[in-house]
């Protein structure tokens, strides 16, 4: 390599867009010249290119610029093609492949796929048209894409086929602090009743509190596994007489709406202490008659002299 191949400069561009060009079309972000000014095509560039540090060489999405073999440095991307024939996806690489949607319908459906992967969020960007938080995650799949070591596609689908989250070590019975169980059914009867539960009421209705508990978590539990659940299913079609394995979105159903346990707790010690309470009550209502019969009598003697 000469003095003036190391000369190379890559210059990154800005998306141009305004308002006379077709939206979906756009410059490539990167595009790298020879000391006369000349393009140099992206394949001769990067194939076989022998970086040193100081090169403002591209960098491939997600990863670092250079890697470390043994005593030598090389480029992440030569590495990758020379030792496991992966082509790494690389600046440049989002705006080519995201001009072949060239449809709003196909931009909205991967918006809605990005969406869905957790990549892009909602309300965040324009449907059907390539802005800048849309090509922002798709950069991040990009990056995905090269840790995979698969196409964007492939990686997609993975995510978008494969559990979000893995519940499988959730514990199906709830672990439960005893203490402030026994707390809770304090000021609740105290709150409900007006007085302190006994020794033994106390025992019952920390086991039924217990069990709302438990049954709450379960519900949750229920949904949890639910939305962890895959959105999309890969199904196979025939398509012009061959079997084609296509990506389809699924609906979630199922899901529960779990009890409130504090709420369920209180209105089954109303229930229980129901009697009490009405005894309660009816003698607070005659102590209340006796007091105004007894203001009456004194109102008449006072009256009588």
């Amino acid at each position: 390599m000469d003095e003036n191949d190391k000369d190379i400069i890559f210059e990154e561009a800005e998306d141009l867009l305004n308002d006379n060009e077709d939206l979906l079309n756009s410059k490539p972000l990167i595009e790298a010249e020879d000391p006369d000014g000349n393009i140099i095509p992206r394949s001769q560039y990067i194939l076989g290119y022998i970086p040193a540090p100081e090169d403002k060489t591209l960098t491939p999405y997600g990863m670092s610029k250079y890697m470390q073999v043994g005593n030598t440095q090389e480029a992440t991307y030569d590495f990758f093609l020379n030792n496991f024939g992966i082509s790494l996806y690389m600046p440049g690489d989002d705006t080519e492949e995201l001009n072949k949607l060239n449809t709003r319908k196909s931009i909205e459906a991967l918006q809605t796929q990005l969406e869905d992967a957790g990549i892009l969020k909602d309300g965040t960007y324009t449907k059907g048209f390539i802005d800048n938080s849309t090509r922002k995650a798709f950069q991040s799949l990009l990056g995905d894409a090269n840790s995979a070591g698969k196409t964007w596609k492939e990686t997609l689908d993975f995510i978008l086929t494969n559990p979000k989250y893995d519940v499988s070590e959730l514990p199906e019975k709830l672990e439960l602090d005893y203490a402030d169980l026994t707390n809770q059914v304090l000021n609740t009867v105290k709150s409900v009743v007006g007085r302190t539960p006994t020794d033994n009421e106390l025992e019952i209705l920390t086991g039924i509190l217990a069990n709302f508990k438990q049954e709450q978590y379960e519900g949750e539990l229920t949904n949890a596994e639910i939305a962890a659940a895959p959105l999309y299913r890969e199904e196979e079609i025939m398509f012009e007489g061959r079997p084609v394995t296509v990506t389809k979105k699924a609906t979630p159903s199922g899901f529960v709406t779990p009890t409130n346990a504090e709420a369920k707790f209180e209105a089954k010690v109303n229930e229980l202490f129901k009697p009490e309470m009405d005894l309660n009550q009816r003698r607070e209502q005659t102590r209340n008659v006796a007091n105004i019969i007894k203001s009456s009598i004194a109102g008449l003697r006072s009256i009588g002299g």
